[in-house]
């Protein structure tokens, strides 16, 4: 409902429409609050605008179109959702991953904010994290491969959320690597002997 009222920070806005892209029963509750929310407006008594309303929200609009989507193309990587396709090139394996090593890395997305931080995940085929909680939530929509933990294990469109009573070891299946987009409003809390010595360096 929140989403349909665009009430959503751009990160936690982004994920919910990249869930419902590939869920249906989310897609149905989504529209069912569109139409609401039409009929809504419907009943509501116009408030008068200024002349030059329409002109300036269309040169606003252009204006946003040419800063964030200067090459959006149709041969994208099919396993990311179209919400996120100005964010990547043409290919999730050709972005600039980055990790403490080659077996965990992300990528930090641009709509990041003070509340939420967004971010690609890859987990290489086999490894896993280290054990952790979390300081807040976590949303995770499964793009790519699949992971397990001690609570499930979750495939491609998968959507997830941890919160500071999950306690897990998310370990990517041997077949192939899994990339992840997450949402989070905290940073992770290592909780295993070695990975408490990570907690400084996570943000």
């Amino acid at each position: 409902m929140t989403f349909s009222a665009g009430q959503l920070t751009n990160a936690l806005g982004i994920l919910v429409a990249c869930h419902i892209e590939r869920c249906q029963i989310c897609r149905s509750k989504a529209l069912m609050y569109d139409q609401l929310g039409g009929e809504i407006l419907e009943s509501t008594e116009p408030t008068p605008v200024s002349e030059d309303m329409r002109q300036q929200l269309l040169q606003r609009i252009d204006s946003t179109d040419d800063n964030i989507a200067p090459h959006i193309q149709e041969n994208l990587d099919p396993r990311v959702p179209r919400p996120l396709w100005r964010f990547v090139e043409n290919d999730l394996n050709a972005l600039q991953w980055k990790g403490f090593t080659s077996s965990i890395q992300e990528v930090t997305l641009p709509f990041s904010d003070d509340h939420f931080t967004a971010k690609f995940y890859k987990i290489a085929a086999g490894k896993e994290l280290p054990e952790h909680t979390h300081k807040g939530n976590e949303f995770t929509l499964v793009l790519d491969g699949s992971f397990s933990d001690q609570l499930g294990s979750y495939h491609a469109g998968d959507f997830i959320l941890a919160d500071t009573e999950t306690i897990h070891t998310p370990h990517a299946h041997k077949d192939k690597d899994c990339i992840c987009f997450a949402v989070m409003d905290a940073p992770l809390k290592m909780t295993g002997f070695f990975g408490r010595m990570l907690n400084p360096f996570l943000r």
